[in-house]
């Protein structure tokens, strides 16, 4: 979650505090991961896939902000979506990287231009758009979506937006799988000064929570572990955290979350015959000595 655009500090918090602030307000600077996947199925999805991929710039209208849709190319058929959600003051240029990486799959990814995405209303929309847009002929997404197979992902502030457009909003719930990372805490949505709520005991989706080792003040394990304990339904939910990753890790290419958040996405919109060893079965995740308090549901 990078910083609101007003954000300030607050007195007494000293350098240490500033210079949390300072690496979360570069999120959008760009951010080489060097990390190597040691496992096979995380290592298969972290490598680029067969479809080449086409960006498509979604115009700004009826009072809406622009985006981008990354298309599978040579895609057979209409293809599942994947809805990306911001971190606060981002646009989708952040995540440029992972969503192209995701259509190389085969699935559609759109992202917006908003920078604030957390009450879920404009994941929705873009989930309503994109039906709209595969059934008008003459529109370059005509033909190209699959919008009944939807997922809602998002970091930070787009997590929380993605738990509201799922359990807020009847398009929303029926969104086929989900996938939040980074979190944040009440006590860091109060310090960086923004007006978010979120409810996640009511979600009823297949949901996979990240989250990072180093990234304790936003969104520390401890918040994951109670969201992953609060959901009693009978979807499957993971919980993985990444050795080493921090708030930011989501951004650019992904990094260490970069395999396992597209193996979830292949498992369950693709129906890919290998992704769901990464979370079921033997559980790849679970094993990984470059993850940690992994837990999935039984």
């Amino acid at each position: 979650m990078s910083l609101p655009e007003h954000s300030y500090i607050r007195p007494g918090l000293g350098m240490a505090m500033l210079i949390v602030l300072m690496i979360l307000g570069g999120c959008s600077t760009s951010t080489h991961h060097a990390y190597d996947p040691t496992q096979e199925i995380e290592y298969r999805y972290s490598n680029t896939g067969p479809y080449p991929v086409t960006p498509i710039a979604i115009p700004a209208n009826y009072g809406e902000l622009g985006g981008t849709a990354y298309l599978p190319d040579d895609h057979d058929g209409p293809a599942p979506l994947v809805i990306w959600q911001n971190g606060t003051g981002e646009t989708i240029a952040t995540y440029d990287a992972i969503a192209r990486h995701l259509a190389s799959w085969g699935m559609v990814v759109i992202g917006s231009n908003h920078r604030q995405m957390g009450s879920g209303e404009t994941a929705v929309s873009l989930v309503e758009n994109a039906e709209l847009w595969s059934a008008t002929p003459g529109h370059p997404l005509f033909g190209r979506i699959m919008a009944s197979a939807f997922a809602l992902v998002g970091s930070s502030q787009g997590a929380v937006g993605t738990i509201n457009a799922h359990t807020e909003f009847a398009t929303g719930r029926s969104a086929t799988a989900l996938a939040i990372h980074g979190t944040p805490t009440r006590e860091a949505i109060d310090f960086f000064g923004l007006d978010l709520r979120y409810d996640a005991s009511s979600i009823t989706a297949p949901i996979l929570i990240l989250t990072g080792t180093e990234d304790d003040f936003i969104s520390p394990v401890r918040l994951n572990r109670t969201i992953f304990d609060s959901l009693t339904g009978p979807a499957l939910r993971v919980l993985a955290v990444a050795e080493g990753a921090d708030h930011i890790e989501l951004a650019n290419d992904a990094g260490r979350f970069r395999g396992y958040l597209t193996a979830w996405l292949a498992f369950q919109l693709l129906r890919d015959r290998y992704a769901p060893e990464a979370f079921i079965g033997r559980s790849e995740i679970a094993s990984n000595p470059g993850w940690s308090l992994t837990d999935v549901s039984r």
